[in-house]
């Protein structure tokens, strides 16, 4: 039976990991209604005011990602030094956590690449040249690390739930 600090810590994670991951994928899901199927290129028969409403509802997503992310972090940390399931016993545990942990640094350089996009949708009136190149730069950053990234995300629930690498007691 976990602590009732762990369980807190817990709800505020799923809670919030709901949240990022939701607002992330529909940012990876508009930006990819700009583009013709398979490539990087835009397509040409986009109506302006439709373009500016998809950056507008990329700005938006992007902002949700910036609050929710650092939570889904601090509570994660939060549940690991206060339940009391071991790295050693419980291996999906640990590996759930090296799943989250190790791509901060790619996060953290794609939410400095949407800041961009954010501040051109917020402030100022900025042709649509300058969001064509600010997506591009997002969608193409890091040679697709940020997808990898994603996956393993959405792997974690499936350590959660199958709990492989679990040491069984005899």
């Amino acid at each position: 039976m976990e602590k009732p600090v762990a369980k807190f810590f817990l709800i505020i994670f799923l809670l919030s990991a709901v949240v990022w991951l939701y607002a992330s994928s529909m940012r990876h899901y508009e930006s990819g209604l700009m583009l013709k199927f398979g490539t990087v290129e835009f397509k040409e028969q986009t109506d302006p005011a439709a373009e500016r409403d998809v950056y507008r509802s990329i700005a938006q997503n992007s902002l949700i990602t910036f609050i929710s992310y650092p939570v889904v972090l601090l509570a994660g940390i939060g549940f690991i030094i206060t339940t009391r399931r071991s790295f050693k016993q419980d291996g999906w545990l640990m590996m759930s956590a090296i799943l989250l942990y190790v791509f901060v640094p790619v996060e953290l350089y794609c939410f400095w690449l949407d800041w961009k996009i954010v501040g051109l949708n917020y402030w100022g009136t900025w042709p649509l040249e300058e969001f064509r190149k600010a997506l591009l730069i997002r969608l193409t950053a890091l040679a697709g690390l940020p997808f990898l990234a994603h996956m393993c995300y959405y792997t974690i629930p499936i350590f959660i739930i199958f709990k492989p690498l679990q040491k069984r007691h005899e």
